[in-house]
C-alpha cells in the first residue's frame, strides 16, 4: 500500500495535465476555431470560462511536480 501512495505522489501530476489538455482542446474547439470562421474573438472569450480552469490545473500539477521532486531528492540524500 505503501509503495501504490508514493506512485501516485510521483506521477499524479498527470491527471491535472491531463484535465488541463481537455480543456486547452475545449478552449481551441469553442473559442479558436470559430474566431478563424470570421466570429468576435472577444465576445467568444467572455463568454467561456476555460481560461481559469486550465490555468488551475497547470499550477496544480507544477505544484506537484515541485513536491514529488523534492520529496524523491531528499529520499535520495537521506540514502546516501
Amino acid at each position: 500500500m505503501k509503495k501504490q501512495i508514493h506512485l501516485l505522489f510521483l506521477t499524479g501530476w498527470l491527471i491535472p495535465v491531463g484535465i488541463a489538455i481537455l480543456f486547452f482542446g475545449r478552449w481551441l474547439t469553442e473559442i479558436v476555431v470559430p474566431t478563424l470562421k470570421g466570429g468576435n474573438f472577444d465576445q467568444l472569450y467572455d463568454s467561456h470560462q476555460v481560461r481559469y480552469t486550465t490555468l488551475v490545473c497547470i499550477v496544480v500539477a507544477f505544484v506537484w511536480v515541485s513536491l514529488a521532486v523534492f520529496r524523491w531528492a531528499r529520499c535520495q540524500v537521506q540514502a546516501n
